[in-house]
Protein backbone atom coordinates (compact mmCIF):
# COMPACT_ATOMS: atom_id res chain seq x y z
CA UNK A 1 0.00 0.00 0.00
CA UNK A 2 2.93 2.02 0.92
CA UNK A 3 2.00 3.65 4.31
CA UNK A 4 2.94 0.38 6.57
CA UNK A 5 5.04 2.31 7.99
CA UNK A 6 2.53 5.11 9.31
CA UNK A 7 -0.10 2.54 10.62
CA UNK A 8 1.00 3.14 14.01
CA UNK A 9 0.75 6.74 14.18
CA UNK A 10 -1.33 8.57 16.32
CA UNK A 11 -4.67 10.13 13.95
CA UNK A 12 -6.65 13.50 15.10
CA UNK A 13 -9.91 14.13 12.76
CA UNK A 14 -12.09 17.65 13.73
CA UNK A 15 -15.18 17.72 12.03
CA UNK A 16 -18.17 19.37 12.89
CA UNK A 17 -20.37 16.50 11.19
CA UNK A 18 -20.84 13.36 12.81
CA UNK A 19 -21.32 11.59 9.89
CA UNK A 20 -17.90 13.58 8.02
CA UNK A 21 -16.24 12.14 11.19
CA UNK A 22 -17.36 7.83 10.78
CA UNK A 23 -16.85 8.47 7.15
CA UNK A 24 -12.64 9.00 7.15
CA UNK A 25 -12.49 6.69 9.99
CA UNK A 26 -13.66 4.10 8.10
CA UNK A 27 -11.62 4.31 5.41
CA UNK A 28 -8.74 4.80 7.83
CA UNK A 29 -9.32 1.76 9.47
CA UNK A 30 -9.82 -0.01 6.21
CA UNK A 31 -5.98 1.11 5.58
CA UNK A 32 -5.16 0.19 8.78
CA UNK A 33 -4.56 3.01 11.50
CA UNK A 34 -5.38 1.91 14.55
CA UNK A 35 -4.98 4.69 16.82
CA UNK A 36 -7.62 7.48 15.44
CA UNK A 37 -8.92 10.36 17.94
CA UNK A 38 -12.03 12.48 16.35
CA UNK A 39 -13.25 15.61 18.13
CA UNK A 40 -16.80 17.58 17.07
CA UNK A 41 -15.52 21.47 16.98
CA UNK A 42 -11.59 23.31 16.26
CA UNK A 43 -11.51 24.22 19.98
CA UNK A 44 -12.12 20.32 21.61
CA UNK A 45 -9.38 19.49 18.58
CA UNK A 46 -6.94 22.26 19.85
CA UNK A 47 -7.24 21.45 24.08
CA UNK A 48 -7.35 18.25 23.03
CA UNK A 49 -3.54 18.48 20.29
CA UNK A 50 -2.55 20.91 23.13
CA UNK A 51 -2.86 18.31 25.97
CA UNK A 52 -0.89 15.27 24.38
CA UNK A 53 1.57 17.61 23.33
CA UNK A 54 2.48 19.07 26.55
CA UNK A 55 2.51 14.97 27.83
CA UNK A 56 4.94 14.55 25.03
CA UNK A 57 2.49 12.14 23.22
CA UNK A 58 1.68 14.76 20.25
CA UNK A 59 -0.68 13.62 17.24
CA UNK A 60 1.10 12.32 13.88
CA UNK A 61 -1.20 13.46 11.20
CA UNK A 62 -4.21 15.98 11.66
CA UNK A 63 -7.54 15.59 9.87
CA UNK A 64 -9.42 19.10 9.93
CA UNK A 65 -12.73 20.94 8.65
CA UNK A 66 -12.42 24.20 7.98
CA UNK A 67 -16.00 25.48 9.05
CA UNK A 68 -16.40 24.22 12.47
CA UNK A 69 -18.22 26.23 15.51
CA UNK A 70 -15.74 27.87 18.48
CA UNK A 71 -12.64 27.76 16.46
CA UNK A 72 -12.69 27.15 12.64
CA UNK A 73 -10.06 24.88 10.80
CA UNK A 74 -7.90 27.62 9.29
CA UNK A 75 -7.56 28.90 12.96
CA UNK A 76 -6.93 25.74 14.45
CA UNK A 77 -3.81 25.34 11.61
CA UNK A 78 -2.38 28.95 12.34
CA UNK A 79 -2.47 27.74 16.06
CA UNK A 80 -0.60 24.37 15.28
CA UNK A 81 1.74 25.73 12.92
CA UNK A 82 2.88 27.97 15.80
CA UNK A 83 3.49 24.87 18.47
CA UNK A 84 7.04 23.63 17.79
CA UNK A 85 5.33 20.01 18.59
CA UNK A 86 3.04 20.60 15.43
CA UNK A 87 5.12 22.36 13.05
CA UNK A 88 6.41 19.61 10.57
CA UNK A 89 2.38 17.24 11.85
CA UNK A 90 1.14 16.78 8.29
CA UNK A 91 -2.42 18.28 8.38
CA UNK A 92 -4.87 18.24 5.81
CA UNK A 93 -7.89 20.15 5.44
CA UNK A 94 -11.14 18.32 4.70
CA UNK A 95 -13.92 20.54 3.25
CA UNK A 96 -16.45 21.13 1.08
CA UNK A 97 -15.06 24.58 0.28
CA UNK A 98 -13.68 24.40 -3.00
CA UNK A 99 -13.18 27.91 -4.23
CA UNK A 100 -9.08 28.44 -5.26
CA UNK A 101 -8.83 31.53 -2.76
CA UNK A 102 -9.83 28.72 0.30
CA UNK A 103 -7.61 26.14 -0.53
CA UNK A 104 -4.55 28.72 -1.51
CA UNK A 105 -5.09 30.53 1.65
CA UNK A 106 -5.08 26.66 3.96
CA UNK A 107 -1.62 25.59 2.03
CA UNK A 108 -0.17 29.05 2.60
CA UNK A 109 -1.21 28.84 6.03
CA UNK A 110 0.76 25.94 6.48
CA UNK A 111 -2.31 22.83 5.33
CA UNK A 112 0.09 20.29 4.01
CA UNK A 113 -2.61 19.43 1.50
CA UNK A 114 -7.28 19.96 0.98
CA UNK A 115 -9.31 17.31 0.25
CA UNK A 116 -12.71 18.31 -0.81
CA UNK A 117 -15.73 17.05 0.53
CA UNK A 118 -17.33 14.33 -0.43
CA UNK A 119 -14.21 12.44 -1.15
CA UNK A 120 -13.19 8.48 -1.64
CA UNK A 121 -10.84 6.26 -0.28
CA UNK A 122 -9.42 6.33 -2.94
CA UNK A 123 -8.58 10.42 -2.60
CA UNK A 124 -7.52 9.99 0.67
CA UNK A 125 -5.09 6.98 0.12
CA UNK A 126 -3.30 9.18 -2.77
CA UNK A 127 -3.06 12.47 -0.76
CA UNK A 128 -1.49 10.27 2.09
CA UNK A 129 0.85 8.31 -0.17
CA UNK A 130 1.45 11.91 -1.49
CA UNK A 131 2.19 12.94 1.75
CA UNK A 132 3.61 11.26 4.31
CA UNK A 133 7.18 10.42 3.26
Amino acid sequence: MGFEAYLNKRIMIADDLPNMREDLIKILKGFGFTSINSMPDGKKAWDELCSEAQNGKPYDIIFSDINMPYMDGLELLKALRFLDSYKKVPIFMVSTENEKEVIVKAILEGATDYIIKPFTADVVKAKLLARLK
